[in-house]
Parts: C-alpha cells; structure tokens; sequence
C-alpha cells in the first residue's frame, strides 16, 4: 500500500500541473490525468470527444480541462452513477450527458452494477476477476436501455477532429460493431482491452485489434495499463488506436 501510494506522488510530480488538478478539479482520476497528459504528447487534439463509459466522470472533467475547448458527450449507462456524473460536470457547459449503454443493438439488457461501479458491465464478473478483486461483487441486476454508436450521434453536429473513448467492461468488439459508420469519422479511439479473463465473452487484444483493423485503424501505443494485485501481471490496458490517411 506504501508503495503504491509512493508511485502514484512520484507520478503526479511527473507531470506539470497534476498537483493543481488534485486540489481543484471536481473529480480528479490519476489514470485520466496521465492518459491524456500522454495523448497530448503524441499530438492527439480533438475538437470533440466521445466518453463511452463515462462512470462519475474522472476521463470528462480531465478532457475539460486538458483538452481546451473540446466538446465532450459522456455516455453512462446506470442512472445513479449518472446523476453523480451530471453532478461533477455541471459547470462544464461544452459537456452533454447520454444515459444509456452502447453495444451492437438497439433495445434494452440486463446490467450489472458492481460494489466498485467502475467495472460494472452488461457482462458477468469473469473468473480473473473474482479471483483478483474479491471486494468487486455484484450489488444488483437493473435493466438499462441500449442503443448503437452510429444510432447515438446520427443527425448530431460533431466537429473534427474526433476522440473515440471506449471502457464499457467487456463489451468493446459490440461498440465497435455497432459503430462502424460513426467510426469513420473518428481519428483516434482509445479503447480498454484486456489480457485476462475478466469479463464473460469479453474479446482478447487481437481480436480487438483485427476489428480495429477493419475499420481503418491501427494500434499506435499503450498509454496506460493496469496490474493483477495478486500475481502482478498486466491485466488491462488502455489502447491507443489512429485512423491511417486514405492513400490516393
């Protein structure tokens, strides 16, 4: 625990900026700092990000403040941790808030909202996870509307260039799926993979990466990953992906 806490202050000194952000954003995430801390040093600038599984809104309120000017949509499945989200974003007036999960299919599913709502899914706990992290347990099954990525922002003025954010717990290859259309319009997605099984049906890294490929984009770089507390390998990791120029 010492130790953790240790790299976590030697990473926020890392960075210009993180100490402030600490004390003044109304919800500051450490991972979202150094995520698009990273993205702007790889010269990613969007004019518009998409938050899918936007949880409390750690990666929102860090795109408002990193990102000058972005216009951002927070996507949020489950209504109370929406209403906190709504919450941590009321006085940024470039953000617009969608409570609904995003998959493959228009309709509704059963969603399960874990004791830790950051890792709650559409999909049940995997073993990996269970084993990992004992404390994330299931609370409740509630059922939430669903709808698709190209369904969601059909007809909506989204200017470019476009960030793609994708953490909805195992359910990434729907997203896409769903997507296809409004993914042609992106130029970056940044996408949760995983390399354990912590979700049922959850997709691995490569066939994340042929779906990607199909849609025209290419795995650039990890910006960020997440260790197993127990055997301490890399369980998860957040995925940068770009959209390769169309060759004339």
């Amino acid at each position: 625990m010492f130790l953790s806490k240790l790299r976590s202050l030697l990473t926020l000194l890392e960075f210009k900026g993180a100490i402030r952000a600490v004390v003044t954003w109304p919800k500051f995430s450490l991972a979202s700092f150094i995520i698009i801390s990273r993205l702007k040093r790889a010269g990613v600038s969007p004019r518009t990000v998409i938050d899918l599984g936007a949880n409390v809104g750690q990666f929102a309120v860090a795109t408002a403040n990193l990102f000058e000017g972005a216009k951002i949509f927070s996507v949020e499945p489950d209504p109370r941790t929406a209403e906190v989200l709504k919450k941590n974003l009321r006085a940024i007036k470039q953000a617009t808030i969608f409570v609904v999960a995003v998959g493959d299919s228009v309709g509704e599913a059963e969603f399960y909202v874990n004791k830790d709502t950051q890792v709650s899914s559409l999909l049940k706990l995997g073993s990996d996870r269970m084993r990992d992290f004992p404390q994330s347990t299931v609370d409740e099954k509630i059922t939430v509307p669903v709808t698709t990525l190209d369904i969601l922002f059909q007809g909506q003025n989204i200017e470019k260039p476009i960030l793609v954010k994708i953490d909805v717990q195992g359910f990434e290859d729907r997203v896409i799926r769903g997507g296809k259309d409004f993914l042609k319009l992106a130029e970056w997605v940044l996408m949760e993979v995983s390399f354990a099984d912590l979700y049922e049906g959850e997709r691995d890294f490569i066939t994340l990466i042929e779906l990607m490929d199909e849609q025209g984009f290419r795995f650039i770089r990890p910006l960020n990953y997440h260790t197993s507390p127990i055997t301490g390998q890399i369980i998860e990791m957040d995925a940068l992906f770009w959209r390769e120029p169309i060759r004339r």
